[in-house]
């Protein structure tokens, strides 16, 4: 297994890590979720998927087999901490019975994870 040296260790950029949004799972049997602006604090739904497929915003065939597992993305307003990720899993665990959750990142201002939609 390959290892750094000292040198390559301290001579190594460090990246800015920015907390910038969560993937949410959401499990209901009520059809897709819907999300008043402004009802999570600092965090907007930007859209839902469900099996790979995009159910909101747009048109949804009526022929997709939905499942009653939806992956929402929510996306920060503005500069978040990583408290207010848990605070906002709280306030939305009222609501939604949830079974999953991934922070989302940007390094260096690119963003760590996919944006398949």
């Amino acid at each position: 297994m390959p290892t750094f040296t000292e040198e390559a260790i301290a001579t190594k950029k460090k990246k800015k890590i920015e907390l910038v949004g969560v993937d949410l799972y959401i499990i209901t049997d009520k059809g897709i979720p819907k999300f008043a602006d402004g009802e999570f604090g600092p965090f907007k739904c930007e859209f839902i998927s469900n099996r790979g497929t995009k159910v909101w915003p747009g048109f949804v065939s009526p022929d997709l087999l939905m499942v009653n597992w939806y992956r929402c993305r929510f996306m920060a307003t503005r500069n978040v901490q990583d408290h207010e990720v848990s605070d906002f899993l709280v306030q939305l665990g009222k609501k939604w019975e949830w079974s999953a959750a991934q922070k989302l990142w940007n390094y260096d201002g690119e963003a760590g994870f996919s944006k398949a939609y």
